[in-house]
């Protein structure tokens, strides 16, 4: 009952919401609000839901594209929840979120600008790397700045945001801006069952026939101690953890550990970027040792937030790291990709 009358109160926000992003689109359709297009392309990678849906590693996937194309490029970000603060010297920017640090140790290669004016950011990518391509991460919504392929991650776990607006629901704009898209990216086809996945993919073909669709997993890749040394994901299996997350999907995080064969004793979730605090990682050691686990296991966002803290864990703390497969659909993403340089 209480769930439903919650609904029903959230309703008309979610119609204003709705109004709001209509016309906002509508005024971009109509030239009343400008589109500004930059010198170099742009390839827009972006959701239609709020959570986490893949983005950050599907944007190293496509880094590491460009990169063996020989395309040298930046990448802008609005750098949301930044706040971690740098060193002197260490960034242009005397803060960041923990997306920007996952990029920075993954692929240090492509500059990451933050800003929310992502127009001034790539100009600035552009006169300053002398870049020759742009990736926009989370820019679906950011239709100030022109983009010649938009890719939407669709998360198979929740494709839909529960059908409604926010904040009745978790979808950021009506379904039918789908439509925009010239690549769906399906996410975590892997941890649902075949015929989830058919049902998510027919309802795709009802509201975008047109858009291909991509099927990828996010596949783990190793295991990385405190000390940096690596070891094999596999050796998981038969392990009993304890896990913490502050990321958008939890659940997937959840569900990789289990599929490696591991035992999930407990499972602490925080808000997703979450800045941990040195009482925060004192209490989920406590936490780990009431439950006498062999590891302690958390994702490379959450590492990058806490390497440099001196807290003593009390079980060996392993970081799962993961990359983005593309499992179905590989020639049609990288001839879009081609074909935005040509």
């Amino acid at each position: 009952m209480c769930p439903r009358i919650i609904q029903s109160v959230l309703y008309p926000f979610s119609k204003i919401y709705g109004f709001a992003v209509k016309t906002r689109i509508f005024f971009y359709r109509k030239g009343v609000l400008k589109v500004t297009r930059l010198p170099v392309p742009v390839i827009s990678v972006g959701n239609i839901t709020l959570g986490g849906t893949g983005k950050t590693p599907f944007v190293e996937y496509l880094a590491r594209y460009l990169q063996e194309k020989g395309k040298k490029g930046a990448i802008l970000s609005r750098g949301y929840a930044a706040a971690i603060r740098q060193k002197s010297g260490d960034s242009t920017h005397s803060a960041c979120n923990d997306e920007y640090l996952v990029f920075r140790e993954n692929i240090p290669y492509m500059p990451n600008l933050l800003s929310k004016d992502r127009v001034a950011a790539g100009l600035e990518a552009i006169r300053d790397f002398q870049v020759g391509c742009l990736l926009l991460d989370d820019g679906f919504q950011h239709l100030r700045l022109a983009r010649d392929l938009d890719i939407v991650i669709v998360d198979a776990l929740n494709p839909f945001g529960y059908n409604c607006l926010v904040p009745r629901g978790l979808l950021r704009e009506p379904l039918e801006a789908l439509k925009r898209a010239d690549v769906i990216a399906l996410t975590h086809v892997d941890q649902c069952s075949q015929g989830t996945i058919d049902d998510i993919i027919d309802r795709l073909r009802k509201i975008a026939d047109h858009i291909p669709v991509v099927k990828t997993v996010h596949k783990p890749v190793c295991l990385e101690t405190q000390q940096g040394s690596r070891l094999d994901v596999h050796g998981l299996e038969g392990k009993k953890v304890f896990a913490f997350c502050a990321i958008g999907n939890p659940v997937s995080f959840r569900k990789s550990i289990e599929n490696l064969g591991a035992e999930v004793l407990g499972f602490h979730v925080f808000p997703d970027h979450h800045a941990y605090t040195r009482n925060d990682l004192k209490k989920l050691d406590e936490e780990s040792q009431k439950l006498m686990p062999d590891a302690t296991i958390i994702t490379q966002k959450d590492r990058v937030k806490t390497k440099n803290d001196d807290v003593i864990w009390s079980f060996p703390l392993w970081t799962l790291k993961m990359e983005i497969q593309i499992l179905e659909g590989s020639g049609i993403l990288e001839s879009k990709i081609d074909a935005v340089f040509n």
